[in-house]
Formats: structure tokens, C-alpha cells, sequence
């Protein structure tokens, strides 16, 4: 048997096909969360939160995903150790959950599902000509912003590089306070960082107008949970769509299910049938072509020249 590879939880059973039709043993899936993890040759991981011990076990960690908030990124690039992700494989069905999400909220679905037969249909904003705010235009931004467009949506995007929204003519935002102040729809696209962590806090959120709303499909620490809880509970904004929370599994006592005007969601946007295939093929590729010298320049994010 060739290599080892480490799988912390469960991946399509094609990206476990292909691992072993090229002689690496595949130990797991479904690594308890709790437990020591093994030593391998390379690490495949979904959401398990790492330490910076363990990172140094592997050669190679593959992430199935993009957002790398879970590996201590300054311990793997101290021990030398590779990191790679899968850049666009879940963005259609995390864009899909998004644009879900808005329309649940803006249309008002709760109401109409509650709505008694002879009784006056629940009156609903929709989502035509409504301003929505992107922030972060990587792959599912972009998704959303084509999709939110075609809707009849007015689009404003914010990012750390401007440029390729200019460039594929959406107008861009600049200054975050202004372009939070003018949106009535707001939609998380960004990573995790320490830049970007409870970026939507309470000073931000009352910059919104009253009745917006804030879908978040990227990660929970974007949002300080409490204040957006104060913000709901006080008329402030109009709703939430969450498919992230800061501690996952949210609790099921957590302040945040007894909150008005709140959609939750399992973080489930990239679990359509295609997206985790493909996550999981590109993750087990990225193994492959690490260990035969080739990996794909623009799926690795360590080492960095």
C-alpha cells in the first residue's frame, strides 16, 4: 500500500475511489471530534477545527472547501506544511442557498405557509429592485451577483480587490460604512480572518435602514451574534438568513433560535448533490497531484513563495 491518507469526516465515496485506485491507504472517514488524530502522510478535512500540533503531523492538509478559519495557517506554514483547498467548486450551490434565503425573507414564506384559506394573502417586498450589498466577490459572490441582477436587484459590491467588480460593471463600494448605510440587502461572501471577524458588529448593523436584511452564507464569526439577536429583537432589521453560526452545531438553546425573523439553516449551502462531489474530487485530486510534484498553482495556499 502506498501513502496514507487521514479523513477526518465523510466526503464522497468517488473521492475515496480515486484515492485508492492510485495505492494511498484511506484511513476513516468520520474521525471522532474528540479524538487523537493519526499520523498520515495527508490530511483531509471538512469543518474539523485544527490544532497547531496536529497540523504538523501531515505533509499535505486538503481542504475540502475553501474557507481555511478551521487550520492554524501560521502553524502549517512554520512546519513547512501544505495547504490546498477546492476555489469554486460548492459557489453555484452556496449562491443557490443564498438567493434561498433572500427570497424566504423578502417574500415573507413563513407568513404565506401560515396564511389561513379565505384570509388575505400576507403582503411581501420581494426582491425587484431592492438593493443588495455583496461583500466579498470571490466565486459565490459573483454567483449571487449574477443571480441577484437578473432578478431585477440593484448590486453593489465590497471587497478587498475592487477591480474585477468594475471590471464586470457592477458599481462598487469603497467606504463599508456608506455602502452598508445605502443597502436594504446584505450578503456575506468573505473569509474569516482576523480582519474580517465580527465585521458586521453592533455599530455596523445600525448603520443598516430599518427592515434590512442579512444573509450569511460564509462563516459565523462574520457576525457578533449578539448584537444582530439586539438588532432583530428591537424592529431593527427586518430578518436574518443564516446558514452559519459561530459555534456549529448551533446549540439547541442557543439566544440565536429564539430570535424573530430568523431563517437557520444546518450549514448545508454546500451540500447539493454536485458541489459535495465535487469538493471532494477536486480535495482528493489536490492529494494526488501534490505527491506526484504537480499541484495546482491556484488551489494552494502554502507554501507561498
Amino acid at each position: 500500500m502506498g501513502r496514507r491518507v487521514l479523513v477526518t469526516e465523510p466526503v464522497h465515496e468517488d473521492a475515496l475511489t480515486l484515492l485508492r485506485a492510485h495505492e494511498f491507504e484511506v484511513i476513516g472517514p468520520a474521525v471522532d471530534r474528540g479524538a487523537v488524530l493519526e499520523t498520515a502522510d495527508a490530511l483531509l478535512v471538512r469543518t474539523r477545527k485544527l490544532t497547531a500540533d496536529e497540523v504538523t503531523q501531515f505533509a499535505l492538509i486538503s481542504k475540502h472547501g475553501v474557507g481555511v478559519d478551521n487550520i492554524p495557517m501560521d502553524a502549517a506554514a512554520a512546519a513547512g506544511v501544505a495547504v490546498m483547498n477546492t476555489p469554486g467548486a460548492n459557489a453555484g450551490a452556496v449562491a443557490e442557498q443564498a438567493l434561498m434565503l433572500m427570497l424566504a425573507l423578502s417574500r415573507n414564506l413563513d407568513g404565506q405557509r401560515a396564511a389561513v384559506p379565505g384570509d388575505p394573502a400576507p403582503q411581501v417586498r420581494g426582491l425587484e429592485g431592492r438593493r443588495l450589498l455583496i461583500i466579498g466577490f470571490g466565486a459565490s459572490g459573483k454567483r449571487v451577483a449574477a443571480l441577484a441582477k437578473a432578478l431585477g436587484m440593484a448590486v453593489t459590491v465590497f471587497s478587498r480587490d475592487l477591480k474585477e467588480a468594475r471590471n464586470l460593471g457592477y458599481p462598487v463600494a469603497p467606504d463599508f460604512s456608506r455602502a452598508l448605510a445605502h443597502a436594504e440587502i446584505v450578503s456575506l461572501h468573505c473569509p474569516l480572518t482576523p480582519q474580517t471577524a465580527n465585521m458586521l458588529d453592533g455599530a455596523a448593523l445600525a448603520l443598516l435602514p430599518q427592515g434590512a436584511l442579512v444573509v450569511n452564507c460564509a462563516r459565523g464569526g462574520l457576525i457578533d451574534e449578539a448584537a444582530l439577536i439586539a438588532a432583530l429583537n428591537s424592529g431593527h432589521l427586518g430578518g436574518a438568513g443564516l446558514d452559519v453560526s459561530q459555534v456549529e452545531p448551533l446549540p439547541l438553546d442557543a439566544p440565536l433560535r429564539a430570535a424573530p425573523r430568523v431563517i437557520l439553516t444546518p450549514h448545508a449551502a454546500t451540500l447539493s448533490d454536485g458541489a459535495f462531489r465535487r469538493m471532494g474530487m477536486m480535495a482528493a485530486q489536490n492529494i494526488l497531484d501534490f505527491f506526484a510534484g504537480k499541484p495546482a498553482e491556484s488551489h494552494t495556499l502554502l507554501p507561498k513563495d
